[in-house]
């Protein structure tokens, strides 16, 4: 395309704050690959439909997308039309000759990076492979904007002060999905803290969950810990930020919690994850 085209690359965003950390990754990738600008647009036409935009609180390099660079990649705004075409193009049928579908599942496809300009991406892309190559750019981009407030600040200090290790216990819509992931269940934390326990002298834990009262009443911590459970609504992705300076990582089955560890810059670090 020329003319009146700008050449970029637009990654469709939807679903959650982790959820939308992978579609931003492997833009940018491709983006960079390309040497072409990336455009974001947000839409929750094809997942989770109570989803808000959420990389702003990151210092990323890339703008959302106009109505009019949407159009002319030829990128359906109305959410059913737009859940139409994204399951045709599930099934081979490409009714969108500028828009690349992931397929349903993790496993990385290395034919992404023969896209070409002036394409939309939509799907999950969780898989570190499509951004692996550029690690550092994208350590860089999520960085947090703002700092700690005072709340979160003191966890800070004890975080830093201590041999620390976040569990994350996301329970919620894990616990009425009838489809999608489920809770991973008790005795997944009761194993790793175990192997925390076994690895590491003294933890001190820092549990974050959308559930406090349940992990409260049903995991018990002999070493000390810390329940984190004043970042609600807009400010939740602070329980990330924490997250990412703890020493040691348990996460969940879920995005948010994958990054909370990835984004932990300790060389030493311990990862546990189902």
């Amino acid at each position: 395309m020329n003319g009146i085209y700008k050449i970029m690359i637009i990654a469709n965003l939807t679903g959650g704050l982790g959820g939308q950390m992978f579609q931003y990754a492997a833009g940018r990738a491709l983006s960079l690959k390309l040497k072409t600008p990336l455009k974001l647009h947000f839409t929750n036409a094809l997942f989770n439909t109570q989803r808000q935009y959420g990389l702003d609180i990151f210092n990323i390099k890339a703008n959302l997308a106009t109505d009019a660079e949407i159009a002319k990649l030829g990128v359906i705004k109305n959410q059913v039309i737009n859940r139409f075409l994204y399951l045709a193009q599930l099934m081979n049928i490409r009714l969108l000759k500028n828009v690349y579908t992931e397929k349903l599942n993790d496993e990385y496809d290395p034919d992404f990076f023969n896209i070409p300009d002036n394409f939309c991406i939509q799907g999950y892309f969780a898989n570190e492979k499509y951004f692996k190559n550029i690690e550092t750019t994208i350590r860089k981009d999520f960085t947090f904007k703002n700092k700690l407030d005072e709340k979160n600040q003191k966890f800070k200090d004890l975080i830093t002060k201590y041999e620390s290790v976040s569990i994350h216990v996301r329970r919620g819509d894990y616990i009425t999905n009838k489809t999608g992931p489920r809770f991973i269940g008790l005795d997944y934390y009761i194993k790793a803290i175990k192997t925390i326990s076994n690895k590491i002298k003294n933890p001190i834990y820092f549990i974050f969950s959308d559930d406090i009262d349940w992990v409260k009443q049903n995991l018990k911590l002999k070493n000390k810990s810390y329940f984190v459970n004043n970042n609600h609504g807009k400010n939740s992705y602070k329980d990330m930020q924490l997250m990412s300076l703890c020493k040691h990582n348990i996460i969940a089955n879920s995005t948010f919690s994958w990054w909370g560890s990835w984004l932990n810059s300790n060389k030493n670090k311990i990862m546990i994850k189902p």
